[in-house]
C-alpha cells in the first residue's frame, strides 16, 4: 500500500466530522490531525508481510497525539524505514510541512533504515535512492546518493514512547547509550523528576507579602525567572498554602489564611477543580508536599533554548513551569554537570520538539528518558570536574567530561547534532 494520506488540522473539521473519525480510528486522539486516521486505516488493512509506504507528515512520531499510533505500530508491525526529508522539496507544490517516508510491514520487528534526505536528493536517480535504502540494512551496503544520510537501527522504540529520527547518526548515538545506560528516573537510585504546583489563580496563591497569613501557610516558591541567571536567586514570591501532609487545612484554625481567602472567595470558587470540589473550594489544582520544600533539587526551566539546570539546596518550592530532579545517591552538582553538557542537551533535542522561536520544551516525559551512568563509575576527577563546570556554567568543560563519561567521541556528538 502506497500513499500520501492527507493533512487536516483538528479544527478545520466540523464537530460531528471529528467524532466519527475518532470511533472509527480510535489512534486519533487529543489534537491529532487526520492524517493519524489515514495511517491506522492503511495498517489495519495490511495483510501478514504486507507494508504500508506513506509519505506524511512526521510530527506524530514526536507529538504526544501520536502517542496511540506509535504504540499500535511496536505492538503489531514493525518500522522498515524512515526518511526524513524536511530539507528536500517533497512536492511539487509549495507544502508547510515536515515530511518523512515510512515503511511500515505487517510482522515481527527486525533492522530499521533511518535516513535523512537533503537538497541534492532531488537530482537523484529514484532507482539509485530505492536501491541504497534497501541495501542499508544488509551486511554489504552500496554507496549511498549525494544528499543522503543513513544509520542502521537494531531495535526499534517500544510502547509509545517518541520516534527521534530526524538525524540518522543522532537516532544510532541515542539507541546505544539507550542500551548502555540506565534513564534517569529510577527506583534503584530514587531518582525521581516531578513538577511544581499549578494553582488555578496564581494571582490570588502566590504573593510577596510576608504578613499576608500565618507563618507556616506560606511557602518561599521559586519561579523560572529565578533560575534564569543559573544560579538560583530567590525573588521573594511565597505560595498561599492550604495543604498540611493529612490533607486541606481547617480554616478556622488560621484566622489570617481564611479572612484572605474569603477576601477573593468568587474568583477561587469559579475554578473548575473549585467547582468540582466545593468543600474544599479554596484548595489549589495540585496537592502541595510541604516536605519537598526542604530536599536539594535541580531545577528545569520549562521552556528554554538549552538545557539549564539549577540547584535549589532545599529552600523553596517549585512553581508548575519548572520541573525538578530529586535523587537519593547522587551529588545534584555532577548530575547537574552532566545535564549542562552537549549529551544532556543531545537526548532533549532528539526526544522533544522545537516550538517557534527554537525554544525546546524540557517536560518530565523526555527529562526521565535522558540516560545516565551509575554514579559510582565515575572517578573522583570526572567528579571534581563535573561539580566545577556546574558551578561555573562551563558547558565545554561539562561536555569534555561527560563525552568520557559516555565514550562518545567528538565526531560522533559532531554528526550528531548535524541535520
Amino acid at each position: 500500500m502506497i500513499g500520501n494520506p492527507r493533512y487536516i488540522r483538528l479544527e478545520d473539521i466540523p464537530p460531528e466530522t471529528a467524532n466519527l473519525y475518532r470511533d472509527a480510528y480510535p489512534t486519533m486522539r487529543g489534537r491529532a490531525d487526520l492524517y493519524v486516521a489515514f495511517f491506522e486505516a492503511g495498517l489495519r488493512q495490511l495483510k501478514k508481510g504486507g507494508a504500508c509506504a506513506y509519505i506524511c507528515a512526521d510530527r506524530w512520531m514526536l507529538n504526544q497525539y501520536g502517542a496511540d499510533l506509535r504504540r499500535m505500530v511496536t505492538e503489531n508491525f514493525s518500522v522498515e524505514t524512515v526518511v526524513e526529508m524536511h530539507n528536500a522539496n517533497a512536492f511539487e507544490d509549495d507544502v508547510s510541512a515536515y515530511p518523512a517516508i515510512t515503511v511500515i510491514r505487517r510482522g515481527p520487528q527486525a533492522r530499521a533504515v533511518v535516513a535523512s534526505a537533503g537538497p541534492a536528493v532531488e537530482s537523484a536517480n529514484v532507482g539509485s535512492l530505492a536501491t541504497s535504502l534497501r541495501s542499508a540494512a544488509s551486511a554489504r551496503p552500496s554507496p549511498l546518493p549525494e544528499g543522503l544520510t543513513a544509520a542502521v537501527v537494531d531495535r526499534w522504540f517500544t510502547g509509545s514512547d517518541p520516534w527521534p529520527c530526524s538525524s540518522p547518526a543522532r537516532l544510532a548515538l541515542i539507541r546505544r547509550l539507550e542500551d548502555r545506560f540506565g534513564p534517569l528516573e529510577s527506583d534503584a537510585t530514587g531518582t525521581k523528576v516531578g513538577i511544581g504546583v499549578a494553582t488555578g489563580l496564581d494571582k490570588v496563591f502566590i504573593t510577596q507579602d510576608a504578613n499576608l497569613a500565618e507563618e507556616s501557610r506560606l511557602l518561599p516558591l521559586a519561579l523560572a525567572q529565578d533560575t534564569s541567571t543559573g544560579r538560583f536567586q530567590w525573588s521573594g514570591h511565597y505560595l498561599v498554602n492550604p495543604w498540611e501532609a493529612e490533607g486541606l487545612v481547617n480554616l478556622n484554625d488560621f484566622p489570617r489564611l481564611r479572612g484572605y481567602l474569603e477576601k477573593h472567595r468568587d474568583p477561587i470558587s469559579k475554578r473548575n477543580t473549585a467547582q468540582r470540589n466545593p468543600h474544599g473550594w479554596y484548595r489549589t489544582i495540585d496537592r502541595v508536599n510541604v516536605a519537598l520544600t526542604a530536599k536539594p533539587k535541580l531545577y528545569i526551566h520549562d521552556i528554554k533554548d538549552c538545557f539549564n539546570p539549577v540547584l535549589d539546596k532545599g529552600e523553596t518550592y517549585p512553581h508548575h513551569n519548572l520541573y525538578f530532579i530529586l535523587s537519593d545517591c547522587w551529588n545534584l552538582e555532577v548530575l547537574g554537570g552532566l545535564l549542562l553538557s552537549s549529551i544532556g542537551q543531545l537526548f532533549i533535542e532528539a526526544y522533544g520538539v522545537r516550538m517557534r522561536g527554537g525554544y525546546l520544551r524540557f517536560q518530565a516525559q523526555y527529562l526521565r528518558r535522558i540516560r545516565i551512568p551509575n554514579p559510582e563509575d565515575l572517578s573522583t576527577t570526572q567528579v571534581d570536574q563535573l561539580i566545577g563546570a556546574f558551578r561555573s556554567r562551563d558547558r565545554q568543560l561539562a561536555t569534555a567530561v561527560a563525552l568520557e563519561v559516555y565514550q562518545v567521541s567528538e565526531s560522533e556528538m559532531q554528526s550528531a547534532h548535524r541535520h
